[in-house]
C-alpha cells in the first residue's frame, strides 16, 4: 500500500484510499444500524416472561438478506459489524454475556445457511417471482435452516433458568421466531430489493389508492381480529374473528402477487404477535407461552401457502406478459417481411413484368397478322399482372405511409378498397391531423386495413365510414379513429364491449381479425372498443398521445 510521507516524517494514507474505507463501510454500517433497529423493534413487539427472548425475530433477517446481496467474500465483514450492534440490543435487556454469545452464533449460523442455500440453489435475483423460487426458498428458511440452528438455540433459555424439561418447547420457540421473519419480512425485503430501480423512479398516481386503501383496511381488521379475539376466546365466534383478515390477505394477493402477499402476512404477523404478547393472548389457553407457540404455528400455516399462491399468480402473469411479448414480436415481424416483399414486389417482380412489356411491344411489329390476337391477349395479362402486384405490394405496405403519413395513405388505401369491393366509404380525416409517430400511424393503419376486410367479407354492408380525430379526455390528448358500417352486425355481441385489459376470454368468438388489431393497440398503449347490433357495428379504437 502506497503511503505518503508527511513533513513532520510521520506517515498517512492518501485521501482516496480513506475515501475508499469509507465506502466500504457504508453498507456494513447500515446493516449494523438495521440490525440493531431491529432488536430493538422485536423487544417493542414483545418478549416472553424473561423479558430476553423476542419471538419475532427481524435481525436475522436482515443479516440473511445483507449476505444474499453482497459478495461472499465480504460476509465476514458484515457479521463482524452486526455482532456489536448485537451485543449492545441484548446487554440493553440484561442478557448475561454467556446467552449472548450463544444467541447471537445461532443468529449467525441461520443468516449463513439461509444466504448459502438460498444462492445455490434459487441463484441470482429475482428470487421471487416463481412457484420453484418461492418453495425452495420456503424450504430453506421456514424449514431447514431455522430448524437446525434452533437445536443450538434452545438452549439459550435454558441457560437462562429454563427446566431442560422444556427443551422441546423452546426449540419450538426458537425456531418459530426464526421461520415466521423468512415468511414475513424476508419477501419484503428481498422484493422490495429487487425492484429498487423501479422506486427510483416511483411517482404518485391514483394507481397507489387501491394498496393505501388495503393498507389501512388490514390494519384495522388485524387490530379488531386482536381484540375481539381476546374477547371471544371461550365464544362459537372466535375462529371466524381470528380470520377476519384472512379475505384482505387474498385480496392483497391476488391483485399484487407475492409483493402484496408478503406486505400482508407480514401486517398480520407484527399485530398479532404484538397484542398477544402484550395481552393475555388471542388463542385460548391458561400458560401464554403456550398461547405463543399457537399463534406462531397459525401465522405459519397461514404465510406459506398465501406466499406460493402469491408466487403462482406472478408466475401467471409473467407468462402472460411472455405470451404478448411474442405476440408483439410476431406482429412485428410480420410488418417487417411484410415490408421487405412489398419492397421486392415492386422493385423486381414489378420492374420485370414492366420490362417484359416494352420487349413484348417492341417485337409487335415482326408478328404475323394471325398472332396478333394472341399477342394482345398477353399484353393484356402482363398488365393485369403489373396493376396486382402493385396492388398486393401497396396492400402488404403502403409506401405512402411512410412517404406521406397516415392521412393521404388511407385516402388512397379507400380508394382502391372501393375501386375493388364496390362498397362506398365516406372518409372523414380531421382538417389538423398532424404526423403521427411511425409505429402508432402504421398500427392505425393496419386497424382501418382489418376492419374494411371484415366489413367486406363478413357484414354484407354496403357502405362503411371512417372518421378519425383529436380529443380531449382525463388521460390527456388522444386520437380516436371510428369505422361504423351498416350490415349484420357481430355475432355473440349484445351491445357495447371493450376489448382490451382483461377481456381477452371475449377475442376467440370475435375471430382472429379483431384479436390481432387488439394486439396491436396494446403494442402503443391504445384501445380497442366494439358496439355492434343488427344493422349498426361501430369500432372504436383510442390511443393516448
Amino acid at each position: 500500500m502506497s503511503l505518503i510521507l508527511k513533513s513532520g516524517g510521520g506517515l498517512r494514507v492518501p485521501r482516496s484510499r480513506m475515501r475508499q474505507a469509507v465506502v466500504a463501510l457504508q453498507g456494513p454500517i447500515l446493516v449494523a444500524s438495521a440490525y440493531f433497529l431491529g432488536a430493538q423493534a422485536a423487544f417493542y413487539i414483545g418478549t416472553l416472561s424473561d423479558q430476553i427472548f423476542a419471538l419475532f425475530w427481524p435481525p436475522n433477517v436482515i443479516l440473511f438478506c445483507a449476505l444474499l446481496i453482497v459478495p461472499q467474500r465480504e460476509w465476514w465483514l458484515y457479521i463482524a459489524v452486526a455482532f456489536p450492534a448485537h451485543a449492545i440490543a441484548e446487554l440493553g435487556v440484561g442478557m448475561p454475556w454467556p446467552q449472548l454469545l450463544a444467541a447471537f452464533a445461532t443468529n449467525c449460523m441461520v443468516a449463513l445457511l439461509n444466504a448459502y442455500s438460498v444462492r445455490h440453489f434459487v441463484g441470482d435475483p429475482p428470487w421471487f417471482g416463481n412457484f420453484r423460487n418461492a418453495l425452495i426458498y420456503i424450504v430453506i428458511t421456514a424449514g431447514i435452516s431455522p430448524a437446525l440452528s434452533a437445536f443450538g438455540g434452545a438452549f439459550v433459555p435454558i441457560r437462562g433458568g429454563g427446566s431442560p424439561e422444556e427443551y422441546w418447547i423452546f426449540w419450538s420457540h426458537w425456531y418459530l421466531a426464526n421461520a415466521l421473519p423468512n415468511l414475513t419480512l424476508g419477501p419484503v425485503l428481498l422484493i422490495w430489493f429487487f425492484d429498487g430501480a423501479r422506486w427510483e423512479r416511483w411517482k404518485p398516481s391514483h394507481l397507489q389508492v387501491e394498496p393505501v386503501v388495503l393498507g389501512l383496511a388490514l390494519l384495522g381488521v388485524c387490530v379488531i381480529a386482536a381484540l375481539a379475539g381476546h374477547q371471544l376466546r371461550t365464544n362459537s365466534f372466535f375462529p371466524s374473528v381470528v380470520l377476519l383478515p384472512l379475505p384482505f390477505i387474498l385480496w392483497a394477493t391476488v391483485r399484487f402477487g407475492e409483493k402484496g402477499a408478503s406486505a400482508a402476512v407480514l401486517t398480520v404477523a407484527v399485530i398479532l404477535t404484538w397484542r398477544t404478547l402484550q395481552d393475555r393472548g388471542v388463542f385460548p389457553g391458561v400458560d401464554p407461552e403456550r398461547n405463543v407457540l399457537a399463534l406462531q404455528l397459525f401465522l405459519t400455516g397461514l404465510s406459506i401457502p398465501v406466499l406460493l399462491l402469491g408466487a403462482l399468480i406472478d408466475e401467471l402473469r409473467y407468462a402472460e406478459r411472455n405470451a404478448r411479448a411474442i405476440a408483439a414480436s410476431l406482429l412485428r415481424a410480420q410488418d417487417e417481411e411484410r415490408r421487405r416483399i412489398a419492397r421486392d414486389l415492386h422493385d423486381s417482380t414489378g420492374q420485370n413484368l414492366v420490362a417484359a412489356t416494352l420487349i413484348a411491344g417492341r417485337i409487335e411489329s415482326n408478328l404475323p397478322d394471325i398472332a396478333r390476337p394472341a399477342f394482345a391477349q398477353l399484353i393484356s395479362m402482363l398488365q393485369q399482372s403489373i396493376r396486382e402486384v402493385r396492388t398486393v405490394s401497396y396492400l402488404l405496405h403502403p409506401p405512402l405511409l411512410d412517404e406521406a403519413g397516415l392521412s393521404l395513405a388511407l385516402r388512397h388505401f379507400v380508394d382502391g378498397f372501393m375501386a375493388r369491393s364496390g362498397i362506398a366509404v365516406d372518409l372523414d380525416i380531421s382538417p389538423d391531423m398532424e404526423r403521427l409517430p411511425p409505429d402508432m400511424e402504421l398500427v392505425l393503419f393496419r386497424v382501418v386495413q382489418e376492419a374494411l376486410t371484415n366489413v367486406f367479407r363478413h357484414s354484407k354492408s354496403k357502405t362503411a365510414r371512417i372518421h378519425l380525430a383529436h380529443q380531449r379526455s382525463r388521460r390527456g390528448k388522444e386520437i380516436v379513429l371510428t369505422v361504423e358500417d351498416a350490415g349484420k352486425g357481430v355475432a355473440g355481441t349484445s351491445g357495447a364491449s371493450r376489448l382490451t385489459g382483461r377481456k381477452r376470454k371475449l377475442y376467440p368468438k370475435y375471430g382472429v381479425g379483431l384479436a390481432s388489431m387488439r394486439e396491436r393497440l396494446d403494442q402503443i398503449g391504445g384501445r380497442l372498443e366494439i358496439a355492434s347490433v343488427a344493422g349498426a357495428t361501430i369500432l372504436k379504437a383510442v390511443v393516448s398521445i
